[in-house]
């Protein structure tokens, strides 16, 4: 009888013993950098499909049921994800969630000089969107008034893009799983410790392989990848739009060609959460090279070692454009 009953508790019992802390992350690298320290500890729940794009994501309900039991959300912040603040609030989340780009000893880049200047610039096709752009941008900025720890106005999102800014968002990530499950702090500090070492290595062969394509010029589908380019010493010539959910105009279209000739542009990247349309547009009669550039890395398999292959994968695809 004893033991039928210690059977009987430690089914029980077993479950909780063994619940793992829930990470509820925004996007696909935002995952790999948790996957890389959570190992098999923590459950990972990313919110914006790895085929999906932040830009014109719309919550759901499964998303917001997915807040609300998390133990911590990470997500990159406001100025990418501006779905995902008043839900957060809604939850009461905010404190207990992990901001990238709100984290100390984070890199930024600033774009908005450069993105005010193109949409000044993009003639009277693009005039009644820009205006309605900027009438959204407003309301969200006032939705969002006494949020001071999540304005990031005119800086560049794409963070995870940079292997300085990876390795600041794991510190965090390792010192919040800490709190949450002590007993298996040692397994997240080593983790911790294995990426950061990892991501030396992987940083100075990338950084060797990219420095024989640094002189060729290319031209992205949209301004989203200044972290890696400033990173690895690549300059691009243009990109195609400011904003991805916005098309470009007929003005803009006969820049980029103008573009592509006085620069002797030797790729146009497009990218595979977008239509590649225009790409092949701006292509016609032109010898110049095309290939996908994937910001979010949607092929990569998850698993510890995710935003390595991730560098990896990105680095491939300027190479075999550009060399």
């Amino acid at each position: 009888m004893n033991k039928l009953f210690f059977a009987l508790s430690v089914s029980v019992l077993s479950p909780l013993a063994l619940a793992k802390p829930t990470i509820v992350t925004s996007i696909k690298p935002v995952s790999m950098v948790v996957a890389a320290i959570a190992g098999d500890h923590a459950e990972i729940q990313q919110i914006v499909s790895s085929t999906a794009s932040p830009h014109d994501f719309a919550m759901r309900p499964s998303d917001l049921r997915k807040i609300n039991n998390a133990d911590t959300v990470v997500w990159v912040g406001e100025s990418l994800e501006r779905f995902l603040e008043k839900p957060l609030e809604n939850a009461g989340k905010e404190a207990s969630s992990i901001e990238w780009l709100a984290l100390d000893g984070m890199k930024l880049h600033n774009f908005a000089e450069e993105h005010h200047h193109d949409e000044e610039e993009s003639g009277d096709a693009d005039h009644e969107e820009h205006d309605e752009h900027e009438d959204h941008e407003k309301h969200d900025e006032h939705e969002s008034e006494g949020h001071e720890g999540h304005h990031h106005d005119g800086v560049d999102p794409h963070v995870w893009l940079s292997p300085d800014n990876a390795r600041v968002l794991a510190k965090a990530v390792a010192a919040r799983l800490v709190t949450l499950d002590t007993k298996n702090a040692a397994y997240y500090e080593g983790n911790l410790m294995a990426f950061e070492k990892g991501l030396d290595t992987k940083d100075a062969e990338i950084r060797t392989a990219l420095n024989t394509v640094s002189t060729v010029p290319y031209i992205v589908f949209h301004d989203g990848y200044s972290y890696f380019e400033q990173h690895y010493g690549l300059r691009h010539a243009g990109e195609i739009t400011v904003s991805p959910e916005r098309k470009p105009g007929a003005k803009k279209v006969a820049e980029i060609r103008h573009e592509i000739e006085e620069h002797n542009v030797q790729c146009v990247f497009s990218e595979p959460q977008f239509s590649p349309a225009i790409v092949k547009t701006l292509l016609e009669g032109s010898d110049v090279k095309t290939a996908p550039l994937d910001p979010l890395g949607s092929k990569i398999t998850m698993g510890s070692n995710a935003y390595f292959s991730f560098l990896d994968s990105l680095s491939g695809q300027f190479l075999r454009c550009l060399g």
